[in-house]
């Protein structure tokens, strides 16, 4: 029998593929949701499916028993991540409710938690960024990014000198069938199917580090099964511009094409997340994402079925 695992945010994008992939690999899974039902096929192959608000003791105290791993992704995302008015509710869920997780795990004994961050805070660069370079959550969505620091301190601070080991996955962007269907990718996909414009601010040259969500999860088991203790950055290891990614949705399509709509580049506007290198987790898990265009091409077809 493998170890228990408890998925927090079970029922969020990223959660349910993190807890099919945990099944599918032969994890028992305690799961843990708020608000959002976990699928019914998914929640009956869980040991136990829990709902309510992590920051409840009673229920951060049911959901970490006779666990012995765990994967945090429960998080809150302001629907404006340039609204410095939702930094207290950013901080209160991703910091302080980590704080107090990784307090109670220490407490219980869990061998190994995995923590879900993100990729996005690092500073302005020309290169890829590694595990090891600066922060600097302040061109975008500094009350959400400053939360997830401030939560990857607490947790290694809080488990330092335990039996518990800290992994801290920097997830980048990531997509695939089931992400809410206002995100660019779905959207554009839906678009360049019924032949619509895609349209695109800002010269459509702002970066991203897409990820499928399905290698995320894989990373995920991995993360939970071995290597050291540490931070590792989980992408694709491709850097896109939107134009560049509307252009291969666009080609997923074949004629007659969808026209692409590009407003001009605006000076001083934001122009997008560093490149993130993902040599540790090659490395270490020998992690081995499919390219976007696979990723894509996938996401097509799935909708299509």
């Amino acid at each position: 029998m493998k170890e228990r695992v408890l998925v927090t945010g079970a029922a969020g994008f990223v959660g349910r593929y993190v807890v099919t992939a945990l099944l599918d690999a032969g994890y028992p899974v305690i799961a843990l949701r708020h608000r959002t039902a976990l699928p019914a096929e998914l929640a009956a192959r869980c040991q136990r499916v829990l709902a309510g608000d992590l920051r409840d003791p009673a229920i951060r105290q049911e959901a970490l028993r006779d666990a012995n791993c765990i994967c945090h992704l429960s998080a809150y995302i302001p629907p404006r991540l340039d609204d410095l008015e939702e930094a207290a509710r950013c901080y209160a869920v991703n910091a302080e409710a980590t704080l107090e997780l990784a307090l109670a795990a220490r407490k219980c004994g869990i061998r190994r938690f995995v923590h879900f961050s993100t990729g996005n805070m690092y500073a302005p660069a020309d290169s890829p960024r590694s595990e090891t370079d600066s922060l600097f959550p302040a061109e975008c969505a500094p009350g959400y990014f400053v939360s997830k620091i401030a939560a990857e301190l607490y947790l290694m601070h809080a488990v330092r000198r335990t039996a518990t080991d800290c992994v801290i996955l920097r997830i980048a962007t990531p997509y695939g069938p089931g992400e809410p269907s206002r995100k660019v990718i779905p959207a554009f996909l839906r678009l360049a199917a019924e032949r619509q414009p895609l349209r695109m601010a800002n010269g459509g040259v702002t970066r991203f580090n897409f990820v499928h969500v399905a290698d995320v999860a894989d990373c995920a088991v991995r993360a939970v099964e071995t290597g050291a203790p540490g931070i590792y950055n989980v992408a694709a290891g491709e850097h896109t511009s939107i134009r560049e990614m509307a252009e291969q949705v666009v080609d997923l399509f074949g004629e007659p094409r969808a026209p692409l709509q590009i407003e001009p580049a605006s000076p001083g506007a934001f122009a997008g997340f560093p490149a993130l290198s993902i040599a540790k987790a090659c490395e270490v898990w020998g992690f081995a994402p499919r390219s976007l265009a696979a990723g894509l091409r996938a996401y097509r077809d799935q909708m299509r079925a």
